[in-house]
């Protein structure tokens, strides 16, 4: 029964990632994450050896108004094997008096296999403990397969929190409670107003209730280099504990979330007391939806199935979840801590739908931005709760015009442009046209300004409070490439509605001979990244590519070839693309110290793997989409960038790197752009 899953679905699944072991040595450990979600925003993530380094690590965090209102409500498990040898604490721990839990020296493997698998072996004892969460359910699955040479006693201590994700409180700053419900499960709960009842179960060990116990606080050690606050309170309840006789055993254990019993126990049903094929149940339909994602992903190509991209089709599936106040599909910006951007989304859809096959989602998705729109802008955040929307982008209404010409062009399905579509399109044009929010307006040229003081609406977004750590007011060349390409594409669309295009095209023929005359600088040989009246900013960034990657054509070759090359030299990485030239005097080549700093390194030098994409695309359309040079460019720009799921946060792609060797990852261990740019440019380009 254990192995029911992988027997049904087997073959069909991407081949494990498996780490070496030096890999598992504790400091080179505490490296490699792993992460499981669940499609509401909720997730489960820790290290390979459970000791968990940033707040936002742990074993349950469940979105109560998804993809929203994120709690951290089990913090990790603590597991430990009695033997005639003695006892074995597997877990790893870090407090103020330094790692006292040393659970990964018993560490021997760990592997996505699909589901994140750690071995650990003592003299007579091998265990593995696979963790995962079923697809739209805030629970939790741990199973642990156990081998043993004699009767040994094996227990598992939950410890709790409840808090918001994002919170950091040094000490506990509520009252905890529990209620056992018989010898195999109980509540976790407080008295507070919003936060979640927690149900934890399981079939295979009895429960013993204790009185509760506050443990040392814990250290966060990703969290206290990041000058961030980093200890924290957990609390116990009991210990789960049950006796194995010599021989083979498989235990499962469920734990669950929810605002309240009430909702919980509608919500789980006959899971409260759930068999041994009710958990093997909810691990097939995982493994079964995995192997669904990638057929489809694979069904609309013609290229051979590679287990690096099939981990990238699973992870793409991460960042597409329900959200409540739309009642529609959303798009997670990143993981641990982003919710849905307005940005992201429209950046990412191309890539993590249209490219694998999920049309529908694309629909949903290009739908819900439509409705949500005010001022001829695609809102930046969505309301939760009666909170308004946010509308501080400029590029996210231009990517949406581009997102839906993706969508129509793939699937030919113009039925899609009509009413509340279209409305939009037509609205984003004649608000840039005429001016909006933000300042962002057509200027008497034809091209697109935006901007004001304590504001970033470009893409290099990156402020606390009223600071903006890369102020790009004025004229931005990637904006205006967006613009251009809108205005074309508005052109396409039109066309394809049996409207007269004349107008869009003959706006974009203006627009592309200013960006031109305004960009361009012979003497420099490539654009200028934001241009006003008073000063022309030089500075060699990666936002000139889009003039090269975009579908619609704005520089001659000879302007184009200079263009790729200085962005080579200058900017490419084996992992993306910097945001600004080593030779520039801001460069930062690191993402240290306190918040503020590395907010105003973030786009300054740091690379953006999510970039390598437009790079590709600009690389193949200046030099030709030769099966040579897509060769060329899958091995030297595609490949050392797809590489990185096997470093980080497992199976997936970061959110940057620094911008100078060893280049280590930093911001978001997921990030959706990240993931959806390299599934774009592997179906639809190379």
């Amino acid at each position: 029964m254990p192995h029911l899953a992988s027997r049904l679905v087997g073959d069909a699944i991407a081949l494990p990632i498996v780490l070496k072991e030096a890999d598992l040595r504790l400091n080179r450990a505490v490296t490699f994450e792993w992460l499981s979600t669940n499609g509401l925003g909720g997730y489960a993530s820790s290290t390979i050896v459970g000791l968990n380094t940033r707040g936002y690590h742990g074993l349950l965090v469940c979105a109560l108004n998804p993809p929203v209102d994120r709690w951290l409500t089990l913090s990790r498990l603590d597991e430990v094997v009695v033997t005639s040898e003695g006892e074995y604490n597997l877990s790893t721990e870090q407090t103020e008096a330094g790692v006292t839990h040393r659970g990964y020296r018993l560490l021997t493997g760990f592997a996505l296999s699909p589901l994140p698998t750690m071995t650990y072996c003592t003299g007579t004892v091998t265990m593995k403990k696979t963790v995962f969460m079923p697809y739209r359910r805030n629970i939790t699955v741990v199973n642990y397969e156990i081998s043993t040479d004699e009767e040994i006693v094996f227990t598992v201590t939950p410890l709790h929190t409840a808090r918001d994700f994002h919170a950091r409180p040094p000490r506990l700053d509520f009252t905890p409670e529990y209620e056992v419900i018989d010898d195999h499960s109980y509540y976790a709960f407080d008295e507070r107003l919003n936060s979640p009842w927690v149900f934890c179960y399981t079939p295979d060990a009895e429960f013993s209730p204790s009185e509760i116990r506050i443990t040392e606080p814990q250290v966060y050690r990703r969290d206290k280099a990041m000058g961030l606050p980093h200890t924290e309170e957990l609390w116990i309840p009991g210990v789960f504990h049950t006796v194995l006789p010599a021989g083979e055993h498989f235990l499962s254990f469920l734990f669950a979330a929810g605002p309240s019993r009430k909702d919980l126990e509608k919500d789980l049903g006959q899971l409260t007391r759930a068999k041994r094929k009710d958990f093997a149940r909810l691990r097939f339909d995982e493994l079964r939806r995995r192997k669904v994602l990638n057929d489809r992903a694979y069904a609309l190509s013609t290229k051979e199935r590679e287990e690096d991209i099939e981990w990238l089709v699973f992870n793409a599936d991460s960042f597409i979840v329900d959200r409540v106040s739309t009642r529609a599909r959303s798009v997670i910006a990143g993981y641990h801590n982003l919710a849905d951007i307005g940005l992201d989304a429209m950046i990412s859809l191309p890539g993590l739908t249209v490219a694998i096959g999920r049309f529908n989602d694309a629909r949903e998705i290009l739908r819900t931005y439509a409705r949500h729109s005010r001022y001829g802008l695609v809102p930046n955040d969505f309301p939760d709760r009666g909170i308004q929307p946010e509308y501080d982008s400029v590029d996210a209404s231009l990517w949406y015009i581009l997102a839906v010409h993706h969508y129509v062009k793939a699937t030919t399905d113009t039925e899609f442009l009509h009413g509340i579509i279209w409305d939009t399109l037509e609205s984003i044009i004649s608000a840039y046209r005429m001016g909006t929010k933000y300042n962002i307006h057509e200027d008497h040229d034809g091209l697109i300004f935006s901007g004001i003081e304590g504001v970033e609406v470009s893409w290099m977004n990156e402020r606390i409070g009223n600071w903006v750590a890369t102020p790009r007011i004025g004229k931005c060349v990637e904006v205006n490439a967006l613009w251009f390409n809108s205005l074309m594409a508005m052109g396409d669309l039109a066309e394809m509605r049996g409207r007269d295009p004349y107008e869009y095209r003959a706006v974009a023929s203006w627009v592309r001979e200013a960006f031109v005359q305004t960009f361009w600088d012979d003497e420099l040989g490539y654009l200028y990244d934001v241009v006003t009246d008073e000063h022309k900013d030089a500075a060699i960034r990666p936002n000139q590519i889009f003039a090269l990657s975009l579908p619609y054509r704005l520089l001659d070759q000879k302007k184009a070839e200079a263009v790729l090359k200085v962005v080579t030299d200058e900017l490419l990485t084996p992992y993306g693309l910097r945001t600004l030239s080593p030779r520039d005097s801001r460069f930062v080549r690191a993402v240290t110290g306190g918040p503020r700093a590395r907010a105003g390194a973030v786009h300054q030098g740091t690379v953006h793997p999510w970039l390598i994409g437009p790079y590709i695309s600009a690389f193949l359309r200046v030099k030709g989409a030769t099966e040579a040079n897509k060769r060329y460019a899958d091995e030297h720009f595609f490949r050392p960038v797809l590489n990185t799921i096997r470093t980080g946060c497992l199976g997936t792609i970061s959110d940057m790197f620094d911008g100078s060797k060893p280049h280590r990852d930093r911001g978001c261990v997921s990030r959706a752009r990240s993931v959806a740019e390299l599934l774009r440019v592997y179906f639809e380009e190379l």
